[in-house]
Parts: C-alpha cells; structure tokens; sequence
C-alpha cells in the first residue's frame, strides 16, 4: 500500500446549475477551480441517470432512470487523467414507487443534476493519477480500445541499431548535508596507566576522573537527483528531501513513495564515475 500525507489542503463548495450533465460539468469546474486531487461527497436531485454496478458474476451492469430520483448520498474523487481532470461519482439514489421506496446505487456514467450541492476537499500538495490497472467502469471502457494500438511496438525495432547517446555530464555532487554545524571534535586521550604517588604525597592521593570522549557525528542524507536502494522499495531516484522526509520514485514502476529519514539507516555513499550521480543504500534503522 502507498500511503502519502497532504498538508496543503482547501475546501470547496460547488452548486450545480440546473441542466448540467454529470461528471463532465464538475470535472471543468474543479479544473478551473485547480483541483485535480481530493475527495468529493454531496446530495441533490437527478435526472436521466445512468448507473453501473456488477451483478453475482462480476459482469457489468448498467441501469438507465429517466425520472427524477433523490441522491441520498454521492461521494468520489478527483484525479488526473493525462491532462485533464477526471472525476467519479458513486451515488446511492432512491424513488418512490408503487411498491414502496426503491434503492439504487452504483457509479454515475451520466446524470443531469436538477438540484445539487458537491463538497470538495482539493489536496493541492498530492498527485492522484488514475493508473491502467483501475477496475473502474470508466477506465474498463477506455481500456477497451487500447489493443488496436499494441501493434505499434512492431514499428520499435527499426531504430534499435542506432547507437544509444551517451548520458550527459552531471554537475558535481550537492554539498551532503550536515545534521551538526560544529565541527567535530577529536576525543580526549585517555591515560594508559595512572602515575605512581611520590613519596611525599599523602597516603590516600586523590583518585584520576576519567576523560570523557565526545563525538559529533556527521550525517550525508540523499538529496533531489540522488539514486538509492531502498531495503523495501529496490532502486529509486529522489525526488525531494526537506531533511526529515523524502520522497522516492521507483524505477520499476513509477510509483511515489514518502518515508520519513529518521525510520532509515542510511550507508555513506558512492559515486557512479560515468553519471556522476550519488547511491545511498537505505535499510532498516531498527
């Protein structure tokens, strides 16, 4: 699990005009408003819903509704689809009927709001990116074309032979950073053997201290551009680092990873001569 904590956070209040449809009209709103990360809740009054749920089997089912309904509860979130903001609704709606209250709910495809009021909480610090592997309803159906453009990777062997560029030259290393500013200092000797008493001296000469030693350790933390090993996460480039966490982009997958540096042993590190890049190896500290 991926677990990342947003401290840039607003809350915004959006009033649905009646007529517009649902979730394209919300989507623009928060784009425009820039919140392209959160989380949604909200109530109202649609109209010509569409709804997707599964059956037993897990097969997709939709429900179309062309009478006015009551959205007891909507929730979803905000994420980036490419460019542009995605938004997803769940809704629980209910109808009076001949035979009673009836229920409903499931992902909204379309709706047009007739009366709604959503609340949005934007995380302006976190970025949601809707993944290929999502099993949302949404993405089942872009997903749906996407073999028409697998042959593509046909195409890719022609430019193998050409010799791969050489990587650039890197500037020197940053400066590592330094958790104590003094200066260490070099450890008191301590006495190889205490010196015998003159004779003069009293019968019970007054015993020697011990010299105590003090040690400043100076630590090097991974900054932005470094490469690292991490005992969980494998390798990683370092995305950024404020001296207390750091945030750590996986080579294998892409993914963001946030841990806090006090949690990590971090091993001195070493230079790849042709890169000139800097490789931390991070393990357990306890």
């Amino acid at each position: 699990m991926n677990v990342v904590e947003s401290k840039g956070i607003r809350h915004l209040v959006v009033r649905a005009e009646s007529g517009e449809e649902l979730p394209r009209a919300l989507a623009q709103a928060l784009d425009e408003a820039s919140a392209r990360a959160g989380r949604l809740s909200g109530t109202g009054v649609l109209d010509s819903v569409e709804l997707a749920s599964v059956d037993a089997d897990g097969a997709r089912v939709t429900r179309r509704i062309d009478t006015p309904v009551m959205a007891v509860s909507i929730t979803g979130n905000i994420a980036q689809d490419g460019a542009a903001v995605s938004v997803r609704l769940y809704a629980t709606l209910v109808q009076e009927s001949p035979f009673g209250l009836q229920t409903v709910a499931g992902e909204i495809l379309s709706a047009r709001a007739l009366s709604l009021e959503v609340f949005a909480t934007a995380l302006d610090d976190v970025a949601l990116v809707r993944q290929g592997d999502d099993r949302s309803f949404a993405a089942a159906a872009s997903s749906q074309a996407q073999p028409q453009a697998q042959p593509q990777p046909q195409a890719q062997p022609q430019p193998q032979p050409q010799a791969p560029s050489p990587p650039p030259a890197r500037a020197a290393a940053p400066a590592p950073r330094i958790t104590h500013p003094e200066p260490p200092r070099a450890p008191a000797p301590f006495p190889a053997a205490a010196p015998a008493a003159p004779a003069e001296l009293p019968s019970a000469p007054t015993p020697l201290a011990r010299p105590m030693q003090h040690r400043d350790d100076v630590e090097v933390y991974p900054e932005t551009g470094d490469l690292v090993s991490h005992f969980h996460f494998g390798e990683c480039e370092v995305m950024s680092s404020d001296g207390e966490r750091i945030r750590l982009r996986q080579e294998k997958d892409g993914r963001v990873r946030e841990v806090a540096l006090g949690m990590l042993k971090i091993e001195a590190p070493t230079t790849d001569p042709a890169t000139g890049k800097r490789h931390f190896r991070l393990s357990r500290k306890h």
